[in-house]
């Protein structure tokens, strides 16, 4: 059977470890000072939607006067454009979602949207549109979730997910994101600095707690 003198030592033991800070309520925050960030994801229903998302991505060219669009607006008139060059392609293993990628994958012109193609035949180089509907277009640009890091298929499966002290690239640059033949995007952002209010309210419910024991043990000690 536990001594009395036994329990009150645990007792202290325990009230000390609450008022220490129960910070493994919140992983990677462990001093309340991180800035939480939590992304909220849904499914894209309807072609409106779809085109803003389209409009928006890094990935697409939308042309006005950039030097780029002089080319692609001259393929769009004259249906392709060859020339007895080669192009240089993106390298395979390049990081996508890396500061150094630079390239689009997508062309809208006058409210329509292309996709850029390029095929070689012999020493020619032509350069080829391959006009999409709304929905096609943010298929092409929709990153598969098996490509993405695991924040964001948890946010995918799960309708959000909150990291600390970091920023999820695809939701930053408002990818859309393909899974299981839906696509899924941002509809919210938030941003704050330190842990959400639940998780205070747990800290000062167990603060309040430990100085209980401790103070119940150094009563029950005192009077051993």
């Amino acid at each position: 059977m536990v001594s009395r003198s036994t329990k009150t030592t645990l007792l202290l033991i325990f009230g000390i470890g609450l008022l220490l800070n129960p910070v493994y309520l919140y992983p990677n925050n462990l001093d309340g000072t991180g800035t939480v960030v939590t992304y909220e994801v849904e499914p894209v229903e309807n072609e409106t939607v779809a085109e803003s998302l389209v409009y928006i991505s890094e990935q697409t060219l939308t042309c006005g006067t950039e030097r780029a669009c002089a080319l692609e607006r001259e393929v769009a008139e004259q249906g392709s454009l060859e020339y007895n060059h080669t192009v240089q392609e993106r390298l395979p293993g390049w990081d996508p979602f890396s500061l150094s990628y630079a390239r689009y994958t997508l062309v809208a012109i006058d409210g329509r949207f292309y996709a850029p193609e390029v095929r070689e035949d012999g020493e020619r180089t032509i350069l080829t549109h391959r006009e999409l509907s709304t929905m096609e277009a943010l298929d092409q640009i929709a990153v598969p979730n098996d490509e993405t890091s695991p924040e964001v298929r948890r946010a995918v499966e799960t309708g959000s997910v909150t990291v600390v002290d970091h920023r999820i690239p695809e939701f930053e640059r408002r990818d859309p994101i393909a899974h299981d033949g839906e696509v899924y995007a941002v509809t919210g952002r938030s941003y704050s600095s330190g842990p959400p209010e639940k998780v205070l309210v747990w800290r000062a419910l167990f603060v309040l707690v430990g100085v209980g024991c401790v103070a119940v043990a150094w009563d029950l000690r005192g009077r051993e």
